[in-house]
């Protein structure tokens, strides 16, 4: 009687994608409501990468600053959906191919 246990990183690979959406609110948080001189604001900025590159494409009206948190927020939760996606994915593609083995 043997039992297939998943290795331990994919046994607990849920820890991932859960400290990157804290991570991801909490840089929202400091992108939408910045001071003065925040080391937050440009790791959120950092951190939306792809996505942040679109700051490029925004003008240098009135509102700037609100549109560029926006855009910088929205890559920030586009980028932790994106891995809990991934991580699900991963996990099934495991999960098949042990019972595919047993």
């Amino acid at each position: 009687m043997s039992s297939h246990r998943l290795p331990p990183l994919y046994r607990h690979a849920w820890w991932l994608p859960g400290a990157c959406s804290a991570l991801a609110v909490t840089l929202a948080a400091a992108a939408l409501h910045p001071s003065e001189q925040s080391l937050l604001l440009a790791v959120a900025i950092l951190c939306a990468l792809p996505w942040s590159l679109a700051l490029l494409l925004l003008d240098l009206s009135h509102g700037f600053a609100d549109r560029a948190a926006l855009v910088v927020s929205l890559g920030l939760f586009a980028n932790a959906i994106l891995i809990w996606v991934f991580t699900a994915l991963l996990r099934a593609r495991l999960l098949r191919r042990l019972l595919n083995e047993s």
